[in-house]
């Protein structure tokens, strides 16, 4: 099976916010974001309530109860922001350049071509092949991940079988959303 096909910059976002998601230590950092900036403000409350500022001390704990709600949106917006900078300025040369994936049954060897560059990957170093709505990303055990469209792919259920066969892992993500 031979796969020829360009990645735009939204393929590249989609990786970078799904592997973000799954990450552990995005997921810890996101929520001590989300806890740290309320503990000040309690910090904060307590001195203006032994000081005898109490509006202060509400206008302190509104604030903290509006952060710890509206963090999950703000740190959305961030992260997204952040990884479109990091692709415009990382994979920018490999925006909507033609790539081409071969898949050598016979031989269990992926060969992997885009300017300048040719790699042959055997099998068993794959780790899985995750679906999105519009991706699949084939993983590969050094963590390292190649992003597939959908669109460039004209029968999906035989693309699945041919990895299914060889007994790499599938993960169905199609339902994932970045929040």
């Amino acid at each position: 099976m031979k796969l020829q096909f360009k990645l735009s910059f939204y393929d590249f976002l989609e990786y970078q916010l799904y592997f973000s998601s799954k990450s552990e230590v995005q997921q810890k950092n996101r929520k001590k974001s989300r806890n740290i900036v309320p503990l000040i403000y309690i910090g904060l409350i307590i001195i203006a309530l032994i000081i005898n500022q109490y509006i202060i001390a509400v206008t302190f704990f509104i604030a903290a109860i509006l952060w710890y709600l509206f963090h999950p949106l703000y740190a959305k917006y961030r992260y997204k922001k952040h990884f479109e900078k990091h692709i415009n300025e990382n994979y920018k040369n490999r925006i909507n350049k033609e790539a081409t994936l071969n898949f050598i049954k016979e031989s269990n060897v992926l060969e992997a071509t885009d300017e300048g560059t040719k790699t042959s990957i055997k099998v068993s170093e794959f780790d899985k092949l995750i679906e999105l709505k519009n991706h699949f990303f084939l993983r590969l055990k050094s963590e390292m991940s190649f992003v597939i469209p959908k669109h460039a792919i004209e029968d999906e259920t035989e693309f699945k079988k041919l990895f299914l066969d060889l007994n790499i892992g599938y993960l169905d993500e199609t339902d994932w959303v970045w929040k």
